[in-house]
Formats: C-alpha cells, structure tokens, sequence
C-alpha cells in the first residue's frame, strides 16, 4: 500500500481533531488518546475491508483518505474516512465483496471498541448530565444488547453515562448503519445490486429515501395528522404503528441520496450469479443494519 503525502497529512490531521475532542469528553490525555485510537481504528478497518478486497479483484484503488473536523463543526472530530475506486468494477461477484467488506469490517471492529468502553461507562441519574442541556444518544439494538449484558435494566431516572470509548463505539455503529443504507451508491446499495436486478435496485433505493424522510419527521407528526384528516378509522390502524419523534439529519440524508442519484453503475459482466454464501452475508448485512440503526441517533436536552 503506498501512501501519498496528503493521506499522511490528513491522517495526523485526524489525529490531532480526534484527540482534541476525545480531550473535551474525558478531560485527561488517557481518554482523548483512547477516544482517538477506537474512532480511527473502526473507521480505518472499514476502508481497509474496501482497499482489499479491491486489490483482491485488481481494481484501481486508493488508500483510505482521513477527513479531519475541527470540534465545534463535527462532534466526533472528523467527517470520516474514504477512498476512491478509479476503474471499472468487473462482476457483481467483485462489487458485492468490495461493497460488503466494508461494514463487515467495521462492524467487527465496533464490537470489541463497544464492550470495552461500556465496561468503562457508569449508570447515572439522568439530571446529572442533562440538566444544563446535553446531548442523549439513540441506543441501537447492538448497544442495548451489551449495556444489558454488564448493567442489567437501568432503573428509571438513570441512564447509562458512556466513556469515549463506548462512544467512539457508538459512533461505528452508527456509521455502518449509514454506510448499509440500501440505497444508491452507499455500501448498501452495492450490496443491493449485487444481489437483485437494476430495476429492484432503484425501487428499494426510492423507498428507502421515502423512509428516511418519515424518520425525518416522525411517526409522532404524522400520526397527528392522519387522525385529523381521515378520523377514526385511521386511529384504529395508527395503533400498530411505533410512535416516535423525527430526526432532521434523516431527512438531509434523503436529500443527499436524490443528488447522488438512485440508479447504479453497471458492472462490466452483469450476468454473474452469486453463491449461496454470498447471498446469506447479504442477509446478515441487513441484520447488521437493523442491530446498528435508531430512530432517532442524537437528541438534544
């Protein structure tokens, strides 16, 4: 892997904005340097799962490119990590392992980030950190399922206070359920392609986005409003539905899938069938997905 001088500068840049906002979290060196060690090392194993397995499949790919974020614009210090693919991909055999090995990667590597830094974490009364105003983050299924493990059900009034490690966990969670959107160009979306023809390709993006913006604006709104239009009948059908407040960051993911296009680039050999194997990690990356998705990632007090 040969490395250029810009992804050597926008590494240490990385570094430094990660350790800056790792320091604001813990307030001691130990917790900056932990924070900034687990979010690099997520983000770093999902582009290398990418980097290759292109190489694998003699594609021409560059090494990950670290985005560096001062604090007071990204809350992670960072906007993340990518690489750039500059030839065709050959097979939907090469794009599905390509497009997967991403989040497969991350996702293991979240996992231990996680359990480490939830042992580090400590349940607290919920006014001790919000009081002033703060930040309360979604628990996905995959966090929820450890914080279980090692508190057992946290009583009311409490909540479970995350040390940088757990949160730079979070944070890989939260990025692979970003990544395996099954829309578009995202990993996703390879995934989805590889698996299924064009045209199911492009309608899975196209709900996929309507979905989002429903995340957008909540089931709460909506349900408002449908019982005022339509009246008792859809109150007795509302009833199944999960009510939940929206999150606007779904909606500017939305926004940025219809600029970003729902259709796919053809791979060059699109007859390719894919194993049985294969087909099975597609369904695993979708469990993935679920495990690692909330409704509503970040809500502020």
């Amino acid at each position: 892997m040969k490395l250029s001088k810009i992804h050597i500068i926008l590494f240490l840049l990385t570094v430094a904005t990660t350790f800056i906002t790792g320091l604001s979290f813990g307030g001691d060196i130990v917790s900056a340097i932990s924070f900034s060690a687990a979010l690099l090392f997520i983000l770093g194993s999902h582009e290398m799962g990418h980097y290759y397995y292109g190489k694998k499949y003699g594609v021409d790919i560059t090494p990950p490119y670290f985005i560096p974020a001062p604090p007071f614009i990204s809350p992670i210090g960072t906007f993340g990590a990518f690489i750039k693919i500059k030839s065709p991909i050959s097979t939907k055999r090469a794009l599905f392992d390509i497009g997967i090995a991403g989040p497969l990667a991350g996702i293991i590597a979240t996992v231990p980030v996680l359990i480490i830094g939830i042992k580090l974490s400590s349940i607290v009364e919920m006014s001790q950190h919000v009081e002033d105003g703060g930040l309360v983050l979604g628990t996905p299924i995959i966090m929820s399922i450890f914080s279980d493990i090692f508190f057992g059900p946290i009583p009311e009034g409490f909540d479970l206070f995350l040390h940088p490690v757990a949160f730079a966990g979070w944070v890989g969670l939260f990025v692979t359920a970003l990544n395996l959107i099954p829309s578009g160009q995202l990993d996703g979306g390879h995934i989805t392609y590889a698996l299924f023809s064009k045209k199911l390709h492009r309608y899975i993006s196209l709900v996929m986005i309507v979905l989002l913006i429903i995340f957008g604006i909540g089931t709460e709104i909506l349900l408002e409003a449908g019982k005022d239009s339509l009246g008792s009948g859809f109150i007795w059908f509302s009833q199944s539905i999960p009510v939940f407040e929206g999150w606007p960051g779904w909606i500017l993911w939305a926004v940025l899938l219809i600029f970003m296009g729902t259709r796919h680039p053809p791979t060059m050999y699109e007859e390719t069938d894919l194993s049985w194997e294969r087909k099975l990690l597609g369904f695993i990356s979708l469990l993935i997905f679920i495990g690692c998705f909330t409704p509503v990632p970040i809500k502020i007090v």
